[in-house]
């Protein structure tokens, strides 16, 4: 579970600053502020555990994520689905889970289902 913690982790610290950077090119190109600001973003997570532990409150940690370091806990105290930038975390079948096309050996099938779904062909 740690290593789909920091993945998620990761993924935050990528996306946060993705979305300042929408907003303040927002003017510069003509679109309308008040409409990114309310933009909900949904993260996808297939693990129940780093969702379980995403979704705790901040500062809280289970007897298992003690050890964890506190650089993957932070991006809890930016999710708030009631706030001015919403982001959620949202549970994903794990056979809908298209992001296991660049990181786990698939068999063919499933390869060719994946890639369909992400490039059309």
């Amino acid at each position: 579970m740690e290593a789909e913690y920091s993945a998620l982790s990761s993924a935050m610290r990528e996306l946060l600053p993705f979305r300042e950077l929408l907003l303040s090119l927002a003017p510069s190109i003509d679109i309308n502020t008040s409409h990114i600001s309310t933009i909900r973003t949904t993260v996808h997570e297939d693990n129940a555990g780093a969702l379980s532990l995403a979704k705790l409150k901040p500062g809280r940690i289970t007897p298992r994520s003690k050890h964890y370091a506190v650089k993957l806990h932070w991006f809890r105290s930016k999710l708030d689905p009631d706030g001015p930038h919403p982001i959620v975390i949202v549970k994903i079948a794990t056979d809908l889970q298209r992001a296991d096309i660049f990181t786990k050996g698939l068999s063919r099938v499933k390869f060719q289902a994946i890639r369909k779904q992400l490039c059309g062909w």
